[in-house]
């Protein structure tokens, strides 16, 4: 598995943690050790967001977004946004 520290620079290492949350948020499962990467890599993925884009404001969106984590661990993975792909 590739590690954000070997990815060469910043911005890349912004969408490495942004994907890896988002694989983890609209997965079929959740459990207690991908609750615990999700917070990891989201954590990572908005202090990165607001060092690269310093002069953006947040959004509602990005406010609302640092709550996935209790989402997750109060009712699961959110299994349609998983499917949308799928088309069902």
């Amino acid at each position: 598995m590739v590690q954000a520290e070997e990815l060469p620079n910043q911005p890349t290492k912004n969408t490495f943690h942004l994907i890896s949350a988002i694989n983890i948020a609209t997965s079929w499962t959740v459990s207690m050790d991908y609750t615990t990467a999700f917070a990891e890599h989201w954590k990572k993925f908005r202090l990165s967001n607001q060092h690269l884009f310093s002069k953006k404001k947040s959004k509602p969106n990005h406010h609302f977004s640092d709550h996935i984590l209790e989402l997750l661990q109060c009712w699961g993975p959110e299994q349609v946004s998983a499917t949308w792909g799928m088309g069902a």
